[in-house]
C-alpha cells in the first residue's frame, strides 16, 4: 500500500483529495469484496480495480467531506478474499483549516499596490 494512509490537509470550502495505490504481489493474489468507512461522516471514497497496464492492484481515492475547520481520522477497511490478510486497513487523518478571508480593501475605488 502507498503510501499507507491518507493525510488530507487543506483550507475549509477546497477540494482536499488523496489516493492510494494498493498492489497485490504474484505470489499471494487477492479480490477486494468489500470497502466501507468506519465512521464515514468528514469522508467519501472510490475504490476502483488497475488494468493490467497500470499495475496490478487497486486504487483507493479519498477525499474530505468535511466543511468546517477542524480535525478527523477515521479508518477505511478493505475486505479481501485472502485467508493471509483478510482486511486492509487505511488510517485517514483529516486536518481542515479555516478559509483566509479575502484581503481588505479599505476604498475600493482605488486599486491595491502590488508593493512594487
Amino acid at each position: 500500500m502507498n503510501p499507507a494512509y491518507a493525510r488530507l490537509v487543506g483550507p475549509a470550502g477546497s477540494h482536499i483529495s488523496k489516493s492510494i495505490t494498493i498492489t497485490r504481489e504474484k505470489a499471494y493474489p487477492f479480490r477486494i469484496v468489500e470497502a466501507k468507512a468506519r465512521n464515514g461522516k468528514d469522508i467519501a471514497f472510490a475504490l476502483k480495480e488497475l488494468k493490467a497496464t497500470e499495475g496490478d492492484g487497486y486504487l483507493l481515492t479519498i477525499e474530505n467531506k468535511k466543511t468546517a475547520a477542524g480535525r478527523y481520522a477515521d479508518t477505511v477497511i478493505l475486505t479481501t478474499d485472502s485467508t493471509i490478510k483478510p482486511t486492509i486497513s487505511v488510517p485517514i487523518y483529516g486536518q481542515i483549516k479555516a478559509a483566509a478571508p479575502p484581503a481588505a480593501n479599505p476604498d475600493p475605488s482605488k486599486p491595491q499596490s502590488s508593493g512594487s
